[in-house]
C-alpha cells in the first residue's frame, strides 16, 4: 500500500514538473530570453498565505531562523520544475519494485 501511495505522489510531482517546465518554456519563447520561475514565486502566486505560515512556522514556532535563511530560501530560489523533478524521482524510487529472488542477485 505504501509503495502505491509513493508511486502516486511521485507521478503527481512528475506531472507538476512537466507543467512548470512547459510554462517556463513558453515564457522563454514569448520573451525571447531564457526564463526560469523560482519555486518561491510559484508558491507565492498560488497561495501567499500558506507561504507566510510556513515561514512563520519555521522561524518562530520551531525556533530555527537559520534553517529558513540558509536552506529553505535557496530551495525556494531554485526553478520549480527542478524541485518537482527531484521530488518525483525520490518518491518514484521509494515506490519501485525490488527484486526479491536470491538467484538473480548472485548470478554470474
Amino acid at each position: 500500500m505504501l509503495k502505491f501511495v509513493s508511486k502516486m505522489v511521485g507521478l503527481l510531482f512528475l506531472a507538476l514538473a512537466l507543467i512548470t517546465a512547459v510554462l517556463d518554456i513558453t515564457r522563454s519563447i514569448a520573451n525571447s530570453v531564457l526564463t526560469f520561475t523560482p519555486l518561491g514565486q510559484d508558491w507565492f502566486n498560488f497561495s501567499n498565505d500558506t507561504l507566510n505560515l510556513f515561514q512563520v512556522g519555521i522561524q518562530r514556532q520551531l525556533g530555527l531562523p537559520w534553517l529558513w535563511d540558509s536552506v529553505i530560501v535557496n530551495i525556494l530560489l531554485a526553478p520549480s520544475w527542478l524541485i518537482f523533478a527531484i521530488l518525483a524521482l525520490f518518491f518514484l524510487w521509494l515506490g519501485r519494485r525490488r527484486d526479491r529472488r536470491i538467484g538473480k542477485r548472485f548470478k554470474a
